[in-house]
């Protein structure tokens, strides 16, 4: 049964829910609304009848009326009960009868009620799920311009070592420095993004690959040339 309100939910979340029904369900529905209907009626008569002091023609009345609607909400409960085939699902016509002479129910009093409980806790739970397989992918998009980011940042400093003359003056080691600097970054976010995601650091392999080409400066210029 779990798996028919799975199946329902994510109808209603894709919008795509099937409008017409079998016979049977159309049947199953119109007696919950008839059920449902009947019920309110009776309270009200019931209300209206200990309100109404004044003629005993009028009293005799509603209790006309109101023994007739009881006798159709019974029938209707008895049509609903066979229709169902279940009596975890069937109408608990002692708890009814509790109900309309003022007594309190712990639980829903409908079946339907209940169905429609779990249906919206399960719809709550299919719409978390997307939403988390949505920011799951954004993150993993962060991620992966995160590292391009990097590798794009250590690549342009290799670049710059390839054109210095690092044998002269400061600036090519300090340019050595910041190329080593960003590409030990670089791996450690890869490390660090592959130890969190676990099996779905894939997507990182071509990062990860690229990263191998980035730790030599002394690479000669035409050899750089192939690697970007």
């Amino acid at each position: 049964m779990v798996s028919t309100w799975i199946s329902d939910v994510k109808e209603w979340a894709s919008g795509t829910s099937e409008t017409s029904g079998t016979s049977e369900d159309i049947l199953q529905t119109a007696l919950q609304q008839s059920i449902e209907g009947l019920y309110l009626s009776v309270r009200q008569r019931k209300q209206s009848l200990y309100r109404q002091n004044d003629s005993s023609k009028l009293r005799h009345r509603l209790r006309r009326k109101l023994a007739d609607d009881k006798k159709r909400l019974n029938q209707e409960i008895l049509k609903y009960n066979l229709l169902v085939h279940d009596s975890a699902r069937g109408i608990d016509v002692a708890a009814v009868e509790h109900s309309l002479s003022g007594g309190s129910i712990m639980s829903a009093l409908w079946p339907w009620e209940v169905h429609g409980m779990a249906k919206k806790k399960i719809l709550d739970q299919v719409m978390l799920t997307r939403r988390l397989q949505e920011e799951k992918g954004i993150l993993l998009l962060e991620m992966a311009q995160h590292c391009t980011w990097l590798q794009n940042m250590a690549v342009a400093l290799k670049n710059k070592v390839a054109e210095e003359d690092v044998d002269k003056g400061n600036g090519g080691l300090g340019l050595r420095r910041k190329h080593s600097e960003a590409s030990e970054r670089l791996q450690v976010v890869l490390q660090q993004y592959k130890t969190a995601l676990g099996p779905d650091a894939s997507f990182l392999q071509h990062e990860e690959e690229s990263q191998s080409g980035l730790s030599s400066p002394d690479t000669s210029e035409d050899e750089e040339g192939n690697i970007i």
